[in-house]
């Protein structure tokens, strides 16, 4: 009887672990020019580019089960354009192939939102703003 309890158990101790979920946790950290508010108006935001591209990745996974954005910092002062930013995506699914499509949902919403804050601001690759790039350029890890 023991050990028909202790198969039992242990087989759906492996049926649990089998249907597990997998996660991921990305971080998204971007930088621009940035500058005093003063003197370097207009210049591309970095903080403004993280709503931009938090906004998409609500867009593109909108299932708070599946994708969570924390840890958002950036900016030095309230009266200064943002040259850096980052936050943390935690992302949950089923196995490793919709992770990696999860993963790859993200990218392109961070893209798609820092484009939308170069655009707005006017921003090119290759301008410079004050010996640096004009653009917010991204790192994801």
């Amino acid at each position: 009887m023991k050990a028909k309890l202790l198969v039992a158990l242990l087989g759906s101790m492996a049926a649990g672990l089998a249907m597990a979920d997998v996660s991921g946790v990305m971080t998204v950290q971007l930088q621009g020019p940035g500058g005093h508010s003063n003197g370097s108006y207009g210049n591309t935001n970095a903080v403004h580019a993280a709503s931009r591209a938090i906004l998409e990745i609500e867009k593109a996974i909108p299932s708070q089960k599946q994708c969570m954005i924390t840890d958002f910092n950036g900016g030095v002062s309230v009266n200064a354009i943002a040259a850096n930013s980052e936050f943390k995506v935690t992302l949950n699914a089923k196995d490793d192939k919709e992770l990696a499509a999860l993963k790859a949902k993200v990218e392109e919403a961070v893209k798609k939102g820092v484009q939308a804050e170069n655009d707005f601001r006017g921003a090119k690759p290759g301008k410079l703003t004050n010996g640096v790039p004009s653009e917010v350029r991204i790192t994801i890890k």
